[in-house]
């Protein structure tokens, strides 16, 4: 190769090089545009939720019939623009290293029950089954493993609400929890209609929505699983979409059980790096009958 060849090869290079930065920079600008307008919407949004709350509760007043079902529009549109803007804040103080995890001992069945009670009145409003499947390691022992426990409530929380909201009348919806030595595996499987292969990987990005009738009907603000993965690598962790052979979808999260893999202080956005750059962790196979060994709200053992 002659030296107009190696200088050109340079050039092309820096060339790519120029481009990702400005990229790069046009990113950290859009997203500190939008924390920051988030910021700002947050505090009147609140205070007119509390001024039109007072109004619909008749507190000011007499509400007539036809009065009562515009509040209770504008209510329910005042609450999902309120957690929009929440779920931007949170994402960004992920991203921004500025939220840490409050580490402790917990145990997974724990929360999975917690996750399954708090979506139960959801479930029970969309005619959905929920159901439970812990694989203990030593009968009558939890499985423990150290994190932090109201994220990873939260991660739960969210995978159920999503698998719940496309979910058809009589579906079923699975909580699956598997353990290594050293690893946890969840899995949540629902009997919807399913992700399409070309978007299991892109459901996670910030603002994603499904390219489906059901997405665009049932809404939501496309930020739900960007958080999730946030947290989720933030304690060492990895997580990802799976199309199911029959129907559905199954998430998967998997955990380190001890301390030595969080990233307490990393940010978000260094864990998407090297988490992209590791292949995915082996999965134990799950049982194929999901009925098995199920409780519902309750588990049939106790932390020794």
């Amino acid at each position: 190769m002659g030296l107009r060849q190696l200088e050109e090869t340079r050039l092309l290079h820096l060339a790519d090089e120029c481009e990702l930065r400005k990229r790069s920079e046009l990113d950290d600008l859009k997203n500190e545009y939008v924390a920051m307008v988030s910021h700002e919407l947050r505090s009147p949004l609140t205070s007119v939720r509390g001024a039109v709350g007072i109004l619909s509760a008749g507190l000011a007043g007499p509400v007539n019939d036809k009065g009562a079902r515009l509040f209770h529009i504008a209510l329910s549109n005042l609450d999902r623009m309120i957690r929009l803007v929440n779920d931007v804040l949170n994402l960004e103080r992920i991203a921004s290293g500025a939220t840490s995890l409050q580490v402790e001992e917990c145990f997974i069945e724990d929360l999975a029950e917690q996750a399954i009670e708090t979506m139960m009145p959801t479930a029970q409003a969309h005619d959905v089954e929920l159901n439970v499947n812990a694989d203990l390691q030593i009968p009558g022992r939890k499985l423990r493993f150290h994190g932090d426990p109201d994220k990873i409530l939260q991660v739960l929380i969210n995978l159920l609400s999503n698998a719940i909201k496309f979910s058809p009348p009589n579906g079923n919806v699975v909580l699956d929890i598997q353990a290594s030595i050293d690893q946890l595996t969840v899995k949540i499987s629902d009997e919807g209609r399913g992700i399409p292969e070309d978007q299991l990987e892109k459901v996670f990005e910030r603002f994603r929505q499904l390219e489906h009738d059901d997405a665009r009907r049932l809404g939501g603000s496309g930020l739900g699983l960007a958080i999730c993965r946030a947290i989720v690598e933030q304690h060492g962790g990895a997580i990802w979409a799976e199309r199911n052979p029959t129907k559905g979808t199954s998430f998967f999260v998997t955990l380190p059980r001890s301390t030595q893999k969080l990233h307490t202080e990393e940010p978000a956005e260094k864990a998407y790096a090297r988490a992209a750059s590791l292949a995915r962790p082996p999965i134990i196979p799950f049982g194929t009958d999901a009925k098995s060994n199920q409780a519902t709200t309750r588990y049939p053992y106790e932390a020794d």
